[in-house]
């Protein structure tokens, strides 16, 4: 079994495989399947990596046009634990109710 670590992205349940960096000895989580199938949360906000470039919308923290990246931006919310985070501007949201990435589904009611 390969192994994965999993999280919960505001509602939405992701999980990352792991693969083993000889460089450094250490599992490291491997977002390409992210990147190359982008996540919405259930009420279709953009799961986004916090080195993604920002997008045209962004209105960054600092001003500075040095900010370039999603988690300089003051929409996006950082996930504690990842390299993920939630853009949370509006003109980024989508009318879809579920997630459509592989690795990604809705928390069940327990």
């Amino acid at each position: 079994m390969d192994k994965t670590v999993r999280f919960d992205i505001e509602g939405t349940i992701i999980e990352i495989p792991l693969k083993y960096d000889e460089r450094s000895q250490k599992y490291l989580e491997d977002y390409r399947d992210i990147i190359e199938n982008p996540v919405r949360t259930r009420s279709g906000r953009p799961i986004l990596l916090t080195i993604e470039d920002a997008c045209s919308y962004a209105e960054m923290i600092d001003d500075r046009q040095a900010s370039v990246e999603c988690s300089t931006c003051r929409y996006y919310r950082h996930t504690p634990g990842t390299l993920l985070g939630v853009c949370h501007n509006e003109k980024m949201r989508s009318g879809a109710e579920n997630p459509a990435a592989t690795g990604a589904r809705e928390e069940e009611n327990r």
